[in-house]
């Protein structure tokens, strides 16, 4: 039996040092709407973060996934759910990645970041939407 004991170590454990995309599940509902609990996100651990930014990032000994806010010099983790508190970034933290997808059950994947045919920069979506056949 692996002496991994809960989600967090498994995935400090697999997917930390790892460059490459990764799954995760999405446990409880603090991004609902735009996030259901159980739905399958998709992070990019070499999405540079930005405002607004769906963001997984380690603070304090947690993990978190939540959206990233700048308010003057300050930032924060913020809910979509307003019922959760948002949580100040008053100390040091790590991106993990940034969500470009979710999958949601007998749904459309969603992506979160697409090419913008003009600039060819990725542009940013904050409902996310499904991906152009011509991008594929």
């Amino acid at each position: 039996m692996s002496d991994i004991s809960t989600p967090q170590e498994m995935l400090e454990s697999s997917c930390s040092t790892n460059s490459e995309p990764f799954a995760l599940q999405n446990l409880g509902g603090y991004m609902e709407p735009e996030f259901s609990e159980n739905c399958i996100l998709i992070i990019d651990p070499g999405m540079k973060l930005h405002l607004s930014a769906y963001a997984v990032i380690r603070y304090d000994g947690d993990m978190y996934f939540r959206q990233y806010i700048e308010r003057g010099a300050k930032k924060f983790l913020v809910p979509l759910n307003t019922q959760h508190d948002e949580i100040e970034l008053k100390n040091e933290f790590e991106v993990v990645g940034c969500v470009v997808q979710q999958k949601q059950r007998k749904q459309q994947a969603l992506h979160y970041y697409h090419l913008n045919t003009i600039t060819k920069e990725m542009d940013f979506s904050i409902s996310g939407k499904p991906k152009d056949k011509e991008e594929k």
